[in-house]
């Protein structure tokens, strides 16, 4: 990517940042899924409403308009909220952990070729992260190398890959390799738990996602995956989910269980660090907390655009939180995602 990749805002305008967590549905993936998505298991429904979604074998995702796929929309609602670069990120319904990697290897790597020109065709205002087929460690390392061939930044991996915790041993040939190719790896949600007890309510999604995120954590931090792979840059989605609320519990459980302590790990507090995490979390009290558990270096401007419960308010959100110096700002808009995607530094005016 090229140095440039902070565009100049105007003075007076609002305060430039980096979106670190938006997604994108490149418009040829979306109708390759149109024609043949019963293939890959993501058929493209519509409703009643005329809404579309991409069914996926956990749920619908959706509705999927146009600011998912249409550069010329999206470079206008980064405009209207001051976003001089926004990284796009693989929605999970493109993750395909139900499917073989050769059943899916098409539409993966269509994926990937199309971030990457997404983000070549617009240099300075798009970074991106690619997806791998994380059930093929072959196939995912070879994605991973693809991906850093073509100027992405990382690659984006669900919380549990088709139930299988992010710590199984048969993910460390992959996490050697984002290691040593310095790529970024940011944990979304996925298959989340809960089952029928989260089917209502949206329930999914609001108390889903933040509790496989945290499982996903805590498992890494007990299993002394963290330890094993000093290296690798992790960013929890969604604010980390409820990890850094419930830390002072898993510390009280490692002091007094032996199983928390079989893998040689920590106490549990002394890795809030080595993650990253987004401003996703719908309100400033808990932004808050977040960034004083874990410090304004360690947490990034996220929008979750375009999908519906995406969060650009939290920019008010952010400014509302008390006794934040310029310095944290310039952290949480900018610092922390270059850090994190290994992006460029560059001026801003």
């Amino acid at each position: 990517m090229r140095s440039d990749v902070i565009d100049t805002i105007q003075d007076g305008a609002v305060k430039p940042c980096i979106d670190a967590h938006s997604h994108y549905l490149p418009s040829a993936v979306l109708n390759l899924l149109r024609e043949s998505g019963s293939k890959f298991g993501t058929p493209v429904e519509t409703n009643g409403d005329g809404k579309t979604f991409v069914v996926t074998p956990e749920r619908p995702y959706g509705p999927i308009g146009a600011n998912f796929h249409d550069i010329a929309l999206r470079r206008q609602y980064l405009d209207k909220w001051g976003i001089a670069t926004q990284i796009l990120v693989p929605p999970p319904f493109l993750f395909y952990y139900w499917s073989t990697a050769k059943d899916t290897h098409t539409v993966i790597r269509m994926v990937n070729d199309s971030i990457a020109e997404a983000v070549r065709g617009h240099p300075g205002t798009f970074g991106g992260v690619g997806t791998v087929p994380m059930g093929d460690a072959v196939a995912a390392v070879q994605e991973c190398e693809f991906v850093k061939r073509n100027g992405l930044q990382g690659v984006v991996i669900g919380s549990n890959i088709n139930g299988r915790d992010l710590d199984d041993e048969r993910f460390w040939p992959i996490y050697e390799a984002l290691e040593a190719l310095e790529l970024a790896v940011f944990i979304h949600p996925n298959n989340v738990i809960g089952g029928d007890r989260v089917r209502e309510f949206h329930l999914k999604n609001l108390i889903g996602f933040p509790s496989d995120t945290t499982l996903a954590a805590a498992r890494l931090i007990f299993s002394g995956t963290l330890d094993r792979f000093p290296k690798l840059r992790i960013c929890l989605g969604q604010a980390g989910g409820f990890l850094p609320y419930i830390i002072g519990r898993l510390d009280h459980g490692f002091q007094v269980r032996p199983e928390c302590r079989k893998h040689g790990c920590s106490e549990p507090s002394t890795y809030l660090r080595r993650f990253y995490y987004d401003t996703i979390i719908h309100g400033s009290g808990p932004l808050s907390f977040l960034i004083g558990s874990v410090g304004s270096d360690r947490v990034m401007f996220g929008s979750d655009f375009p999908f519906d419960m995406q969060s650009f308010v939290s920019r008010d959100q952010i400014d509302e939180v008390p006794a934040l110096t310029d310095s944290d700002l310039q952290n949480i808009y900018l610092n922390t995602a270059r850090r994190f995607y290994g992006l460029p530094s560059a001026r801003v005016s």
